[in-house]
């Protein structure tokens, strides 16, 4: 019973994501416009899109190899395994054992390369030049993003998202200035790969390759709000095997979690002088040496202990 509960579980949390996605994009562009004195546009819009595009005749492309045709759902395929190993509002579901923060961090670097491919398949000079953009952003954040998971599994003593989870729960991740470098790292990964990471590869793709590129982004950014939440904010989860009465208490939880961090997120965005985008590789820079910065701390508590 308890191995069919976590496999509903699991069916449940990828069908939340996949629906959740273009309503949090949808949130975070309308209170980024909010606090920036504009109306914003209506949270349902990028809902709207989607259905719009999915129901045009997909469109054939004269140039390009299959590679521009495949990338669209082959990206989103990637990012949606990312999403199923990230978790939203349960623990200890059907792929828990597999949701190791590498593969994740892997899953959505292998997205943003066929992304990346696609653009430069297109031989066009705009995708090109957001293909160049988005490898020379890749190079410090992937790395970051490495160096990272490696002081998080040091201080929970596991690569598994369920065991860091428990362990920050009961106890928190330890040395606690070395979490908190590692926060600062993680969100200023979050907030740049959010505006840059797939920002005009998707001009490569029309209709149903469109939708699914926008998916795509929107799902990326979800799953980056998801890990910040399960490494920093682990209560609320419910047990995959408890059933629907604690699963509700946990969507309840993370439906809120979520409502903080776009909030935070798009409070970012819409502060004055925020971050261009020939800036961006330089935040991943600053993110990467945090992240050794926070490795280095976790190995010297380590020794002192």
């Amino acid at each position: 019973m308890s191995l069919l509960l976590s496999l509903v579980a699991q069916i449940l949390h990828i069908a939340l994501m996949v629906a959740a996605a273009p309503l949090a994009a949808g949130v975070s562009d309308w209170l980024e416009a909010r606090i920036g004195g504009r109306s914003g546009t209506p949270v349902l819009l990028p809902w709207r899109d989607l259905v719009r595009l999915s129901r045009k005749t997909p469109a054939e492309t004269d140039g390009g190899s299959i590679v521009l045709r495949v990338a669209p759902s082959a990206a989103l395929g990637i990012t949606l395994a990312a999403a199923a190993l990230a978790p939203s509002f349960s623990r200890s579901m059907a792929l828990s054992p597999l949701a190791d923060i590498l593969v994740i961090v892997s899953l959505l670097a292998s997205a943003r390369a066929v992304m990346v491919l696609a653009a430069l398949d297109a031989g066009a000079p705009e995708p090109g030049l957001a293909a160049q953009q988005s490898s020379a952003l890749a190079v410090p954040a992937e790395a970051a993003l490495i160096v990272l998971a490696l002081a998080i599994a040091l201080m929970a003593g596991s690569f598994n998202l369920d065991l860091i989870m428990s362990q920050a729960r009961d106890g928190g991740l330890a040395p606690a200035a070395a979490a908190a470098v590692v926060l600062a790292a993680l969100l200023a990964l979050a907030f740049v790969d959010d505006g840059f990471s797939l920002a005009g590869l998707d001009r490569t793709a029309a209709d149903n390759g469109l939708a699914m590129s926008r998916l795509t982004a929107w799902l990326r950014r979800l799953v980056w709000l998801d890990l910040t939440g399960a490494l920093f904010l682990p209560f609320g989860y419910a047990t995959a095997g408890a059933g629907p009465l604690e699963w509700s208490i946990g969507l309840a939880c993370w439906g809120g979690k979520l409502a903080v961090l776009i909030l935070f997120m798009a409070g970012t965005r819409a502060l004055p002088g925020r971050i261009a985008a020939q800036r961006a590789a330089e935040v991943a820079g600053v993110a990467a040496l945090l992240a050794v910065i926070a490795t280095v701390m976790v190995l010297a508590s380590a020794r002192m202990a």
